[in-house]
C-alpha cells in the first residue's frame, strides 16, 4: 500500500490523500481550498453496498481525483512561460503539460507557493510549516537566475523554491531584498513590456484606484519592473478563475458575489483597463485577498500585472468584449463603472507620464468619454503661484475665474521680484478655489 499524503494550511491538516488507494478523506472541511470546496465526494466503498452505490462511489473517487490533481497542476508554472523549459530540464523534470504530470512537480516542491499556505507532505514527515514557507526560507539564487535570464547552471538537492509555482507568461524571479520580497519581471519584447508596467504604476498612483506599485529595476543590465509580494502572514491570494469556479459549483452568481465583496474595486478596474487599453485582464490577472485562518474574502487585492496595457488594437478600437465583463464592450464596462463609483486623479496627468504620444491622446480621450477631468482641482493660490513662476516678465498673464483683483495683482507683479510670501500678502482673501483646467496657460 502506497504511503498517504497530507494536505496542510500552514501547520493544519486539510485532507489525507492517497491516489493509488483513493483515499480522499476532508478532515478540515473548512479550511479546504475554495478551488476543492463543493468537489470531494464520499468514495469508500463499504461492506453491503450495492452495485449501484458501488458504482457511484467509484465515479466520486475518480471525479476527487481528478480535481486534486488539477488543484496541484494549476499550481506549477506552465512550459509556455519564458526559461520555463530551462526551469524544468534544472530540476530533471518532464514537459509533459498534462495534469498528472504536473501534480507530479508540485509533489516534488510541496506545492509551496507565494500565492497562499497549503502545501504537501507525506503523512509520517515530521517537516512543518516554518521549514517550507517561503516567506521565511533562503531562497535558491541559481533557480531565480534560471527563471529570469535564462542561464545554464547546475543545481544540487531540492531547494525550497517559488519560482516552480510562480505562473505567467513572462520571464520573471523572486529575490529578497531588507526582509521583503520582491518579484522581478522581464519583457519578452526587449525591456517594452516591464517599461509600461512601470509606467501604468505611476500614472495609477495618481489615481484613487488600489494598486500594487511597480519600479525600474536592474538584473544583469535588463531593465525589469519589481514590486512587492502581495501575500504575507495569513492574508493569501484567491484569482478571480478560481473564486468563479467556486462560485459556480455553489450555485453562487459569480459577478453578483464580486459587486456584494468589493464593488468599488470592480468599476475601478473596469474603469481602469478602458483607461489603459488593456487586454489581458483574465481570471488569473485579478482576484481577492482573504484570511486563511477565518478564510474570510477581504477584498479585491490591489490591481497588477499591467504589461501588456496600451494594446495597439485596443487603443484603435476600445469597443470589444471585456474580459471581465464578456457581455459588455471594454468602452461600456467603464461607462457603467463611472456612474457608479468614485474614480477620480489626486495628481495632473502629464505628457511626460507616458513613453509615447499616441498612448498619452488615447488615455486623455478616454478620459474625457468618462468625464474624468485629469487635471484635479487645486486652490487659487497654487494656481497663481504656477503663474507666476511660469509667466514671461513684462507679459500680461491669463487666469478667467471672475475675480479681476486677482487677475491685477498677478499682472502687476508677472515680472517683480516678489516672493511668494509678498504675493500671497497682496492676493489676500481674493485667492480661493479655482479649477486648475480653467486656468488658460499651456504649460499648466
Amino acid at each position: 500500500m502506497s504511503q498517504n499524503m497530507l494536505l496542510m494550511m500552514k501547520n493544519t491538516t486539510v485532507m489525507r490523500i492517497n491516489f493509488d488507494d483513493v483515499v480522499y478523506d476532508v478532515l478540515d472541511d473548512f479550511h479546504l481550498p475554495y478551488q476543492l470546496k463543493g468537489c470531494i465526494r464520499a468514495c469508500e466503498v463499504k461492506d453491503g453496498m450495492s452495485g449501484s452505490e458501488i458504482k457511484a462511489a467509484v465515479v466520486a473517487g475518480a471525479k476527487n481525483s481528478e480535481a486534486v490533481t488539477r488543484f496541484l497542476a494549476q499550481r506549477v508554472l506552465p512550459i509556455t512561460r519564458d526559461n520555463a523549459k530551462k526551469i524544468y530540464a534544472l530540476f530533471g523534470f518532464e514537459q509533459a503539460q498534462d495534469d498528472y504530470s504536473k501534480a507530479r512537480i508540485a509533489l516534488v516542491c510541496r506545492a509551496v507557493s507565494l500565492q497562499d499556505n497549503y502545501w504537501i507532505k507525506l503523512e509520517n514527515d515530521p517537516v512543518s510549516w516554518k521549514d517550507v514557507d517561503i516567506h521565511q526560507n533562503h531562497l535558491n539564487e541559481i533557480v531565480a537566475q534560471v527563471a529570469l535570464h535564462g542561464t545554464s547552471l547546475t543545481l544540487t538537492g531540492t531547494p525550497v523554491t517559488p519560482e516552480l509555482t510562480s505562473l505567467g507568461a513572462y520571464a520573471k524571479a523572486w529575490h529578497r531584498e531588507g526582509g521583503e520580497l520582491y518579484l522581478y519581471k522581464k519583457g519578452s519584447n526587449g525591456s517594452s513590456e516591464a517599461r509600461i508596467e512601470v509606467m501604468v504604476s505611476n500614472l495609477l498612483k495618481k489615481t484613487n484606484a488600489d494598486s500594487l506599485e511597480y519600479t525600474a529595476g536592474k538584473s544583469e543590465d535588463n531593465f525589469v519592473s519589481r514590486c512587492k509580494c502581495m501575500t504575507s502572514g495569513d492574508i493569501v491570494m484567491l484569482s478571480a478563475m478560481d473564486f468563479e469556479s467556486y462560485c459556480n459549483r455553489n450555485g453562487l452568481n459569480f459577478l453578483n458575489e464580486v459587486r456584494r465583496i468589493d464593488p468599488d474595486a470592480l468599476y475601478k478596474m473596469c474603469i481602469v483597463d478602458y483607461l489603459t487599453a488593456n487586454r489581458d485582464r483574465h481570471g488569473m490577472n485579478w482576484g481577492f485577498l482573504y484570511n486563511c485562518e477565518t478564510m474570510e474574502i477581504l477584498g479585491c487585492h490591489p490591481l497588477y500585472d499591467h504589461n501588456n496595457a496600451f494594446d495597439s488594437g485596443l487603443m484603435a478600437n476600445p469597443d470589444v468584449p471585456y474580459l471581465v465583463i464578456p457581455s459588455m464592450t471594454l468602452r461600456h464596462a467603464a461607462e457603467v463603472a463611472s456612474a457608479r463609483t468614485d474614480f477620480h486623479f489626486t495628481e495632473p496627468i502629464r505628457r511626460e507620464d507616458f513613453i509615447t504620444e499616441r498612448q498619452y491622446r488615447y488615455f486623455v480621450k478616454a478620459a474625457r468619454d468618462l468625464g474624468l477631468d485629469i487635471n484635479p482641482k487645486q486652490s487659487r493660490q497654487n494656481v497663481a503661484e504656477i503663474a507666476v513662476i511660469s509667466a514671461e516678465p513684462g507679459k500680461d498673464l491669463v487666469l478667467p475665474g471672475g475675480e479681476e483683483d486677482v487677475f491685477d495683482i498677478l499682472s502687476k507683479h508677472a515680472s517683480d521680484s516678489l516672493g511668494m510670501g509678498e504675493l500671497q500678502d497682496k492676493l489676500g482673501a481674493a485667492v480661493d478655489e479655482v479649477p486648475v483646467e480653467n486656468v488658460g496657460l499651456e504649460r499648466l
